[in-house]
């Protein structure tokens, strides 16, 4: 079998916006101070917002964050 179009092969990777990246990690940061940093579920919320600030990072001036998030329309 020849596959003549390659990009096929290549899933496309989710995209959203850093601006809902960076809404998502405001979020997280009051429903951390509301739960406590220290309690089972801070801890979890803190995970979270670590995840999508190294995103953010990883992105840099980009206008879009590459993960396991909602795609954008």
């Amino acid at each position: 079998m020849i596959i003549s179009d390659p990009a096929v092969l290549l899933p496309e990777v989710p995209q959203i916006d850093t601006e809902e990246a960076r809404w998502a990690v405001e979020y997280l940061t009051l429903m951390i101070s509301r739960v406590g940093a220290d309690s089972p579920v801070g801890m979890i919320l803190r995970q979270a917002r670590r995840e999508l600030l190294s995103l953010l990072e990883q992105s840099g001036a980009a206008t879009a964050v590459v993960g396991p998030l909602r795609i954008a329309a």
